[in-house]
């Protein structure tokens, strides 16, 4: 971009100032080190590959070793006194009236004072693809809290000596120990099984069935807008409390992996397996598992909720006792997982544990509702339509108005919803931002944006530094592209952006 001296004025210094904003909002980000994390959603690189509509490609990555970070909200690190690109929207109108695909929503804010920059169709509600994922992280950290837990239990009925499983919402489960630093793994099953042998143990029991309870969930686990065939392919799985690595199965080092599609029967036998290595001998289960049912009781907390009666093992009267528990990463940094990896599963996980923070039962029909509940007391959301909360769902409708100005209310917050853009890829560096930006020095390291790519739809959405330090919020975005088009689409998207970052548009 090179902007006219009329429009573009630059006071000495102002790249430096900038740097230093940008290193203290993206640190901690980056505080995990080198991650190595590749693309989560493929179609966000290729878009189209192994895509046959309406299904949506996605690339596994690495799992993620960052612990608990401590990064600063946007606000706190900017200078309020960076001057506001007032004449930003000249640069943007140039790049769209000369993009090769039309039909683009747009919206820039300033991030501070909420002041409109630029905007063009921006109150028409559009099929968001994966930036549906903004609204579900903002809402897990609103309704649940950022430092809460989820916890997979174990309960101990002695009349039937029927050890029960309960799923607790933790999708991100390990099948080894327990991973303090991870958070992919960071509760581990082996760790679960060998707590439950030792406080068998001290009650004098080696021997015992072994039942599952995924009550937490009522309902169907698989959303009606998805394909099953995405299951194969990685995208999806069924929604259930209780998964290893969000459903995935096979070597974790290729390049594609497919998910399974019963992803709490593999956990129970994982714990099934570390149980018996433990030194207690498995019986056959009794008549399988508690079921899902319509009654199971929600919870305010992140604590497993919904078995058949509070405190009682399935088909008996007598009170089951708690044996072990293992606790997930915080929601903070599974949200942050949820965005970096752009993960479908644990952005559904998320909206089913929403609903039950807003005191609906966990059910996929209820996660979109919740996620709406929870963010309607802050933020309007206007004509926003949810039919799931990860974005596969081609029925969702979200306006680049609406996610501006939940981005927006991000940029100004006290509570958790504070780090929520700091939760997002950064430009050249993480997730699915990787190698879009990783070659324009002024976007590189100060674009923070959840992207969103259907074969027919491609989004960005978060928030930049310009280039004299002032932190815009922006959403852009387009649906109904022809497939032949999508990439260019796409390069029109990232041209805005950058324009952005290098804009001084006093």
């Amino acid at each position: 971009m090179n902007p006219t001296p009329d429009t573009r004025t630059r006071e000495p210094g102002s790249r430096r100032r900038r740097g230093r904003i940008a290193a203290g909002i993206t640190a901690g980000v980056l505080v995990a080190g080198a991650l190595g994390y590749g693309v989560a959603d493929a179609a966000d690189v290729v878009p189209g590959f192994l895509t046959t509509e309406p299904q949506i490609p996605v690339d596994p990555v690495p799992s993620p070793q960052a612990g608990g970070k401590d990064v600063p909200a946007p606000a706190s690190a900017l200078d309020a006194s960076a001057p506001i690109p007032a004449a930003a929207g000249t640069e943007i109108e140039r790049i769209l009236g000369e993009s090769k695909v039309k039909g683009f929503g747009v919206e820039v804010r300033d991030g501070l004072t909420d002041k409109k920059l630029f905007a063009t169709d921006e109150n028409r509600a559009r099929t968001p693809a994966s930036v549906t994922k903004v609204l579900t992280a903002s809402a897990a950290l609103l309704a649940i809290g950022g430092e809460q837990r989820l916890s997979t239990t174990t309960r101990f009925d002695p009349g039937t000596q029927t050890v029960t499983l309960v799923g607790g919402g933790d999708s991100l489960l390990g099948a080894g120990e327990s991973q303090p630093g991870a958070v992919n793994g960071h509760a581990g099953l082996k760790t679960l099984a060998q707590d439950t042998a030792d406080a068998l143990k001290e009650r004098g029991t080696t021997e015992v069935a072994v039942g599952l309870d995924t009550s937490r969930y009522p309902g169907s686990d698989f959303n009606p807008g998805w394909e099953r065939a995405d299951i194969a392919k990685g995208i999806i799985s069924p929604i259930q409390p209780l998964m290893i690595d969000s459903g995935y199965v096979g070597d974790p080092k290729n390049a594609w992996r497919g998910r399974s599609d019963r992803p709490a029967e593999v956990a129970l036998t994982a714990f099934r397996t570390e149980l018996e290595a433990a030194g207690i001998t498995v019986t056959a289960a009794p008549e399988q598992a508690v079921k899902p049912t319509a009654s199971a009781q929600p919870s305010g907390t992140a604590q497993p909720s919904g078995t058949a009666g509070p405190s009682e093992t399935a088909g008996s009267d007598r009170v089951a006792q708690p044996l072990a528990s293992v606790e997930s990463a915080t929601i903070s940094e599974i949200v942050e997982y949820a965005l970096v990896h752009s993960d479908n599963v644990v952005a559904e996980v998320l909206g089913n544990e929403v609903a039950i923070a807003q005191g609906m039962p966990g059910s996929l029909e209820n996660g979109p509702k919740g996620v709406i509940a929870a963010l309607e007391d802050s933020v309007d959301l206007g004509q926003t339509k949810l039919n799931d909360t990860s974005g596969l769902d081609y029925g969702n409708r979200i306006s680049p108005h609406d996610l501006t100005t939940v981005l927006q209310a991000s940029v100004v917050a006290k509570d958790s919803l504070s780090s929520l853009i700091s939760y997002f890829p950064v430009g050249g560096l993480t997730g699915t931002l990787t190698d879009r930006f990783a070659a324009d020095p002024n976007a590189a390291g100060v674009v923070h944006a959840k992207t969103g790519t259907l074969s027919t739809v491609t989004s960005l959405a978060g928030g930049v530094l310009d280039a004299d330090g002032r932190y815009l919020v922006f959403s852009v975005q387009i649906d109904g592209v022809d497939k032949g088009k999508i990439l260019e689409a796409r390069k029109t998207v990232d041209d805005v952006v950058s324009a952005l970052s290098d804009c001084g548009c006093r």
